[in-house]
């Protein structure tokens, strides 16, 4: 049986629950993972940060960018909500704007498991956690699918 451990990413970005916004940006710019897993003072992990969630909750909703769409005036205004958005982020941590509902698989459980709950959560990539609850990777349909030849 083909276990998550073998297949996963382990060279993954991990915060903890105080990390500034400005460091959460950093790490989206820096690198080509759109979520982060979110850890307690003890590692275990109790959340993710996603760059889709900050960008639609955060910046604007589908509502606003469809509201720009249908009338392009409305751009001066977003223009100053981008500048309260820069003097709030100080203010938030990844605590702030973490989803506290994260789809987690243990390291030791079947790539089969991983992609039924992929399919039924409609998502390409896990959280992977010990038998601690400590994130330790990710896995994603992609690599599963490679690995089986596809």
């Amino acid at each position: 049986m083909k276990k998550v451990k073998d297949f996963m990413d382990k060279e993954i970005p991990i915060i903890n629950k105080n990390t500034p916004m400005r460091e959460i940006f950093r790490i989206f710019s820096t690198t080509h993972y759109n979520i982060i897993p979110v850890v307690d003072e003890n590692g275990i992990l109790v959340g993710i940060v996603s760059i889709e969630d900050i960008l639609e909750n955060l910046i604007l909703s589908k509502k606003d960018v469809e509201l720009l769409e249908k009338f392009p005036f409305f751009a001066d205004a977003f223009s100053e909500i981008i500048t309260t958005i820069e003097c709030v982020s100080s203010l938030l941590v990844a605590e702030d704007v973490m989803n506290k509902n994260v789809i987690a698989i243990d390291e030791n459980a079947s790539v089969m498991k991983a992609l039924v709950l992929m399919r039924k959560y409609k998502i390409n990539r896990l959280v992977v956690i010990n038998e601690k609850g400590e994130a330790v990777g990710f896995i994603t349909r992609n690599r599963i699918l490679r690995s089986f030849g596809c």
